[in-house]
Parts: structure tokens; C-alpha cells; sequence
């Protein structure tokens, strides 16, 4: 795997600039890696995976930017959302989101339209003023990301997270509503007025971080498997408007039982997720030829 390469040009850039940017490649695809094949590999290390905690990351649909979430440690409880983008040639080095604060945020989450990034914040929210974590929305400008807007909706009644958004714009989430904890949707056609919380067949035990094709035809989320810490990721199809029955991925993925927060990239060529090891949490890639045998 080509690993991304520093390149500094002393005599041309100021020193602001030095610090702030890398050269990656040519072509902007994936910083210029080497696409993995059947067998995970680390996603882009010394560049996003660092001895720091990253998970959640997502491109968008253009394959520019690109946006994740890091933490200095796995005990710790700093989660911030980070942001680089392909700009004059070049890689910028990740820095805090143009949208983001520097409070507790995370798991940005990219519309297939590339139109929105819904985040969870703890900046204040609509709750009587209190200081509490809420769903979030940034919307692309000709300039840039938005301000984010409150998300005004009934998924912000109760703390949700991983926040999902379909091409027809249902959200998919994981959260508490009543006496059910577990994976919700909600759809834009009802002003997302109404929670609705997904089948047995998806719900057989707590799952979390969902994450939905474009087109709805598949879902991939994790579960607490084994002891305490121990994650793995499973996936559900939609046959004829019914879920399956989730099935856990294969030991190349679930290797260390600590892997969570899936994603798949934009053209459905890889899946992403966390994988923690010796203590490290980073973002892997691998090929996502081998989901389509799981129908």
C-alpha cells in the first residue's frame, strides 16, 4: 500500500502553508493509495489513521473532501470532527471542520447528494437552552459548509447518533424512543414528524451506527458481541420491502471484535469501519466485492 508522501517546498510557500498541507498525488481518488483488496488494510496512515482514535469518516460524492471523527485516545472523550480536502493540487493536512466548534461532536454523515452533513454536537441545542447533544445539519455552499442548523425534528427528542440519510432523504439512526433502543427511521415525505422503529428482524438485539445504501437495498451496522468492548459489524438486505435477518460480516472483518462504524464509499467500490488494535483505533478499507455473495 502507497502510503501518502510529504513534500515541502521551502523556497515557494510561506510558513503558514508548510505546516498545513501535503502533496498526495496527482490524482485526487483516496489520497492517491493503492486500493486494497479482500484483505483490510489501514486506511491512509500518518494522514487520517494516527496514533490518535478515527472513526466514521466519509467522502463526498465527489470524492474532495473528505470527513471523519478523532479523539486523542480510545478512553478518551475529546471527539471532534475533522476535515481535508483536494485543493490546488493537493491534499490539505485534516484540520477542525469549518462547521465544527471545538466541544464534543462526531460521526458526520454525508447525503448521497453531497447537499448535507448531518453530526451529533453537544454545542447548545433546542432544549430549553441546556447544554446537550443534538442533531445537527451543515448544508454545501458555493464557498464551503454552512453554519449548521438545529435539526428540527422529533429525532432530536431523544439522544440519537449515526444519523444515515438515504437518497430519498429517510433517515436511518440508532436511539432510545420509549421503551426501544435500537435502529429508527424517519422519513422526509411526513416532515420527519414520525419515528419509526425497524423490524425484529433488524432489531433482534441492539444495533447501532447504522449505515444505509443510497438506495436502501442494504444496511450495515454493530453490535456488542462477547464481553464488554466487543463489537461486530452485520448486514441486513431489503428483499421486497422486508429486512433479513442480520448477518455477522466474516472473521477477515470482525477480526479483533472491536470493529465498528461501517461505511461504504461513495462509488460502492470499498467499505470503511474502526478497527482497534493493541490498544490503537484507526480507520481500515478493503474491497466490497465480497458483499454482494452475502445476498
Amino acid at each position: 500500500m502507497k502510503k501518502p508522501t510529504f513534500k515541502i517546498f521551502l523556497y515557494l510557500l510561506p510558513i503558514s502553508f508548510l505546516f498545513s498541507s501535503i502533496s498526495v498525488s496527482a490524482q485526487h481518488e483516496y489520497f492517491g493509495l493503492t486500493p486494497p483488496g479482500n484483505t483490510p488494510e489501514v486506511f491512509a496512515p500518518d494522514f487520517i489513521s494516527t496514533e490518535a482514535f478515527e472513526f466514521c469518516g466519509m467522502f463526498t460524492p465527489d470524492g474532495k473532501e473528505y470527513f471523519f471523527t478523532r479523539r486523542n485516545s480510545y478512553e478518551g472523550s475529546e471527539n471532534r470532527i475533522y476535515q481535508t480536502k483536494f485543493k490546488r493540487g493537493e491534499w490539505i493536512r485534516p484540520q477542525l471542520a469549518s462547521f465544527s466548534k471545538d466541544v464534543f461532536e462526531f460521526e458526520p454523515q454525508i447525503d448521497p447528494n453531497g447537499n448535507k452533513i448531518y453530526f451529533y454536537s453537544e454545542r447548545s441545542g433546542n432544549r430549553d437552552d441546556r447544554f446537550d447533544g443534538d442533531l445537527w445539519i451543515s448544508y454545501k455552499t458555493t464557498s464551503g459548509w454552512s453554519d449548521p442548523d438545529h435539526f428540527k425534528s422529533i429525532v432530536n427528542k431523544k439522544w440519537c447518533m449515526s444519523v444515515s440519510p438515504a437518497l430519498d432523504g429517510t433517515l436511518y439512526f440508532s436511539s432510545f424512543f420509549v421503551s426501544n433502543r435500537g435502529v429508527f427511521n424517519s422519513e422526509k415525505d411526513d416532515g420527519y414528524s414520525t419515528v419509526t422503529y425497524l423490524p425484529e428482524s433488524i432489531n433482534s438485539r441492539y444495533f447501532a451506527h447504522p449505515y444505509i445504501a443510497p438506495d436502501e437495498s442494504y444496511m450495515l451496522m454493530d453490535a456488542r458481541v462477547g464481553g464488554m468492548g466487543k463489537s461486530a459489524i452485520f448486514i441486513s438486505f431489503n428483499k421486497d420491502g422486508k429486512w433479513s435477518e442480520p448477518v455477522m460480516l466474516g472473521p477477515e472483518i470482525n477480526a479483533t471484535q472491536t470493529e465498528f462504524g461501517a461505511s461504504v464509499s461513495p462509488d460502492g467500490k470499498y467499505l470503511f469501519f474502526h478497527r482497534r488494535v493493541e490498544g490503537n483505533g484507526d480507520i481500515y478499507w478493503v474491497s466490497s466485492e465480497f458483499m454482494n455473495e452475502l445476498r
